[in-house]
Order: C-alpha cells, then sequence, then structure tokens
C-alpha cells in the first residue's frame, strides 16, 4: 500500500496525463482536468483494496471498512451485509449508518429486493423508487420513504452486470466455472432517502467493486477458518493451538498480561464408541464442544488438542480464575445428556503463566500433569499444577521409552543400550566402566551433564565420575542436585523432575539453575550401591520425560556391571 505522499504523487501524475500534461499534441487548456470528487472516490477505492493485502485476519474491520467506504462513496444513508447461515438463510451481519455508527437489525429493510437479488444472483439498481418500481417488490418498499435503493450479491466468481445491447461472450464457459458463479455468500443493501442523495449509475459501479472486496474478504475468511479449524467438532485445531500459545507468550513477555491453559480429557470416551458406535462418539465430541463454546468467554479460543482431549485458552486470567472457569466446565458436562442412557464427564488440568511458568512447553506439560493427577485421583475432577507434580513416578511399561513406535527412534535406543551393555562388559577397570555408563547415558538422555554417586556403608553418596555433553571431564567437586539423588536411593525408584523457577522446595536445584533432573538407582543383589544422574540447566537442551524408562534401563544394567567389575578387581586383587 503507498504512502500518503507517493498516493498523491500518483494522483497529481495522473491527473496531468488526464489533463493532458503529459501529452504534447494536446494543449493542457483543451482537455478538461478529472473532478475532485472522483479522484478521492478511486483514492478511497485504493485504501480499501490494500486491506485485502494485511497479513492480519481481522475479518470483522474489513467487512466494516468495505460497508462504510461504500456508504461514503455512493452518499448513502446507511448500509446492510447479509451473510448465508448455515441452515441456507440470510442473516444481518453488519448495519451501519452514514455517520459509521452501528445500528441494531432494522426491520425497516425491503426484504423483498434482499430476496430477489439472492433468487437471481443479480445486482437491482433503484435510483428513484417513487417513478420506477420493478413488479414483485410490492408496494411496501414505496411506504417505506425511500428516494433510492441498491443491492449486489455476494456470490463466488460472479460476472460484472451488462447492459441491453452487450455482446455476448462467443466461447463455451466450462460447467465448474458456471457451478462457481452460483455460489451465493451473501449480499450488500444500500438505500437512501430524500435528505440524502439519488444514486447516479457510477454510483452502482463503484458499490461493485466494493462487493467484490467484500467477497474477496469472504471467501479468505472461509480459507482461513477451514485451515485452523477441526472440521469434526468446529474447534480450533492442534495447529493454531501452538501458533496462539506463541503469540500469547510474546504478548505476556511485552505486556505481563497473565493468561491459563486447561486442557480437558473426556472421561470413558472409547467405551462410549465401543457400546454407541462412532458416530454417536462423534456426536458427544461435538456436544462438548458446544458446552465449551458456550461456558467460556467469547474471546477464550477452545481448541481440539488431540482426540477426545480439548484444549481452552484464558486470556487475562489469574489461577483461581482459571480454576472456576474449569469447575463450570466440568459441572456443565457432568449435567448433559448425550443421548438415551449415556451420561460423560470430564478431568481438567489447569496451569497459570506466570504462577507455574512462563514458556509454552512448560505451561502445556504442568497441565498435562495435573490433568493426569486428576484421572488418578479418579476423574470428574479439576486439578491444578503444584510442585509436587513435577515428580513423575516411572511408568508400568518397561519397554516404554524404548520400544516408541518411531522406527528410528528405536533403533537408535537399542543401538545405544546394546553398545553400552558391550562396553562396560568388555571393561577390567570399574572407573573405565563408570565412565563409559556415563557416556552413554548422557547420550541417550540428551542430557547437559551427566554423574554416577556411589554410596558408603553409610548411605552417604559421593560423585565418583562426572562428565559433560562433549564426554569432558569434570570436576568431582562439580555441584549436582542433592535431594533427588538421596530420595532415589532411598525409594528405590526413578525420577524425572520438572523444576518451576521459585516453587521446587530444594535450594540446590534453586541455586544451580536446572530446568529437568533424571535420577535412576544402581541397583546389585545385595542392594543399592549408589545413582544414575544427568541433568539440563534452563536455557539448555531439555530432556525428554520419555527418556525415563530408557535411562532406569542404563541404570539397572550398569549397576550389575559396576559389581562384576568390582569383583574382577578384588578376584585380580587376591592373585
Amino acid at each position: 500500500m503507498p504512502g500518503e505522499d507517493q498516493l498523491q504523487g500518483i494522483v497529481s501524475r495522473l491527473d496531468r496525463i488526464l489533463a493532458g500534461g503529459g501529452l504534447p499534441t494536446a494543449p493542457r487548456s483543451e482537455t478538461p482536468s478529472v473532478p475532485a470528487e472522483l479522484l478521492d472516490r478511486w483514492r478511497r477505492l485504493c485504501e480499501t483494496s490494500g486491506l485485502l493485502n494485511t497479513l492480519r485476519n481481522d475479518f470483522d474491520s474489513v467487512l466494516e471498512t468495505v460497508l462504510d467506504t461504500g456508504i461514503e462513496l455512493t452518499r448513502a444513508k446507511r448500509g446492510l451485509l447479509f451473510l448465508k447461515n448455515a441452515e441456507g438463510g440470510l442473516d444481518v451481519r453488519l448495519a451501519r449508518d452514514h455517520r459509521g455508527r452501528s445500528l441494531d437489525a432494522p426491520s425497516d429493510v425491503p426484504r423483498s429486493i434482499v430476496d430477489r437479488v439472492c433468487e437471481s444472483a443479480e445486482p437491482l439498481f433503484l435510483p428513484s423508487i417513487a417513478e420506477n418500481l420493478p413488479r414483485g417488490l410490492g408496494a411496501s418498499v414505496r411506504d417505506l420513504g425511500l428516494l433510492s435503493a441498491m443491492c449486489v450479491p455476494l456470490t463466488s466468481g460472479a460476472e460484472p452486470p451488462r447492459k441491453d445491447g452487450d455482446p455476448r461472450p462467443t466461447r463455451e464457459r466450462r460447467r465448474f466455472a458456471e457451478k462457481a458463479r452460483r455460489e451465493l455468500l451473501g449480499c450488500i443493501y444500500l438505500d437512501s432517502d430524500a435528505n440524502t442523495y439519488a444514486f447516479r449509475e457510477e454510483d452502482l459501479y463503484l458499490f461493485l467493486i466494493l462487493a467484490n472486496h467484500a467477497t474477496t474478504a469472504l471467501l479468505k475468511e472461509r480459507l482461513y477458518r477451514e485451515a485452523i479449524t477441526d472440521p469434526l467438532t468446529r474447534l480450533f485445531s492442534r495447529g493454531h493451538f501452538e501458533r496462539t500459545l506463541q503469540e500469547q507468550a510474546r504478548q505476556f513477555r511485552a505486556l505481563r498480561a497473565p493468561y491459563a491453559l486447561l486442557l480437558v480429557d473426556l472421561d470413558g470416551f472409547k467405551q462410549v464408541n465401543d457400546e454407541h458406535g462412532h458416530q454417536l462418539g462423534d456426536a458427544v465430541l461435538r456436544q462438548v464442544a458446544e458446552l465449551l463454546r458456550g461456558t467460556v468467554r467469547q474471546d477464550d479460543p477452545c481448541f481440539r488438542y488431540g482426540g477426545d482431549e480439548l484444549a481452552v485458552l484464558l486470556n487475562d486470567a489469574e489461577l483461581e480464575g482459571a480454576r472456576v472457569v474449569a469447575e463450570k466446565i466440568r459441572q456443565a458436562v457432568a449435567g448433559h445428556r448425550f443421548g438415551e442412557g449415556v451420561r460423560l464427564s470430564v478431568s481438567i488440568g489447569a496451569s497459570a503463566c506466570p504462577a507455574h511458568a512462563t514458556e509454552v512447553e512448560e505451561l502445556v506439560r504442568k497441565a498435562d500433569q495435573a490433568l493426569y493427577r486428576a484421572k488418578q485421583e479418579g476423574r470428574n475432577r479439576v486439578e491444578t499444577w503444584s510442585p509436587e507434580l513435577g515428580v513423575v513416578a516411572p511408568r508400568d511399561d518397561r519397554l516404554a521409552g524404548i520400544i516408541t513406535g518411531d522406527f528410528a527412534r528405536d533403533y537408535h535406543n537399542v543401538s545405544v543400550l546394546v553398545g553400552t551393555f558391550d562396553a562396560v562388559s568388555r571393561s577390567h577397570d570399574v572407573h573405565e566402566v563408570l565412565t563409559l555408563a556415563v557416556d552413554k547415558a548422557i547420550e541417550a538422555s540428551e542430557a547437559e551433564r551427566g554423574a554416577i554417586m556411589l554410596a558408603d556403608e553409610r548411605g552417604k553418596l559421593s560423585t565418583i565420575v562426572a562428565r559433560g555433553r562433549r564426554r569432558e571431564p569434570l570436576e568431582l567437586k562439580e555441584r549436582f542436585s542433592r535431594s533427588i539423588p538421596e530420595r532415589v536411593l532411598r525409594s528405590g525408584e526413578p525420577i524425572y523432575l520438572v523444576t518451576a523457577d521459585e516453587e521446587f522446595p530444594s535450594q540446590s536445584i534453586q541455586e544451580l539453575g536446572l530446568r529437568t533432573v533424571l535420577c535412576a538407582p544402581l541397583v546389585t543383589e545385595s542392594g543399592r550401591i549408589g545413582v544414575l544422574y544427568a541433568d539440563a540447566r534452563k536455557g539448555d537442551q531439555e530432556i525428554r520425560e520419555g527418556a525415563l524408562p530408557f535411562f532406569a534401563a542404563l541404570a539397572r544394567h550398569i549397576g550389575l556391571a559396576v559389581e562384576n567389575a568390582r569383583l574382577r578387581a578384588r578376584l585380580h586383587l587376591g592373585r
């Protein structure tokens, strides 16, 4: 879109050319200049066209500008924009007056004019209603006291109107083009009274150009909506969820406006599909989506996160407000009848920014952890994230994290395991075994640092080997978390920990600025002899939760390898 100075220059050059300034064969005085009013009209059309090239998808603002410009350029008293609804009828989407004010849906609109335009898909131009009113429109149109009216259909692929006597095209028209031409999206209606202006033919053509702009905006909006919407539930899609969250995080960094995330999971949805069929299951999903939209504010977007899991982003909401909204959603679903004998409940996990996290990935993870707790605690409940949920218990499936279903990942995991088993089994040196083990653990988990800590007779842990990501040795006095290894040694259970900025009670974790921690026990026949440890600091690549079972499997084998190396060393010393 050109700037004001550029636009003025273009208009001036156009004026000179049309007035004869650019043509040496025609003196300037012999060619009439272009009226300022006409130039101003074209300038307004140029500005309106530029709206369609913006990157923002502000659909309502575009329609308002198109309608306001149409009223201004034609000197109409008011304008209305009708859009086709899902049932095929017409709804008033926008009504404006000549002062740019929004109107309530007026009752004095001649629907016979609107209906005729929509049925014929042709514009209707009435420059003088009192003198020349077409048949079939009814005397009631005259009774409204209107001087002029015009109405233009919004149709994709529509052709401009022809005058009588215009030559018809001789080329054969393809059938798909004819079908597209008849697709009606809505219409725009303008009228004026004796106190405003009587429409002229040039007004109609300006109005048609604006109607084409509105049609383009409608088609653009439709394509955009289809791209970001889940076709079953009509909620926003997973891809749009991720983009919206990133945009929300940017706004938080700029404006510090809080927001919250709800993850909603349908309890027993698989049973509904199994007992009543997928057709009813789809209907249930659609109804839950409607309940969601009807419960939250209009500005709070709802998403289909995946399968039977939905998400709600609450703008400008603190944690307590998120909990209240989540409880309303839970009650709305629990009190709804989805069909004969079909009742359903939902479990909801909530997290908030900045109370729980400021990074998008961490906020989603914490909402998911809260949801997992809600399912564990009996379902049909709301849980908000708390620090103890950062400790994730091991999965029941011992192959989880090793066999994932991703062939490339599975090959890598098994390859690392086999390589680790082979390397530590061949070595007779305890320190070499420990070094190889830590390097493989860091490689497998993609951690920043790793260590093996062994316990003495009193159960006190000491760092025996410490390594970095590039297999560089670290000083044994390098600081690691102490509370997590001690907890793992006592319980015998591996831990995957996601930390919060100021919420996790471990002082050492806060001081070290750790983001994620993995820790698993080294177990032999004689008991727990130490721990295998790995971590990543904030700002570094995060350790995946799926690495925990894999990390625990490595620790089990490393414990046995350490014990074997000790036995071999003792045997060697005895000889």
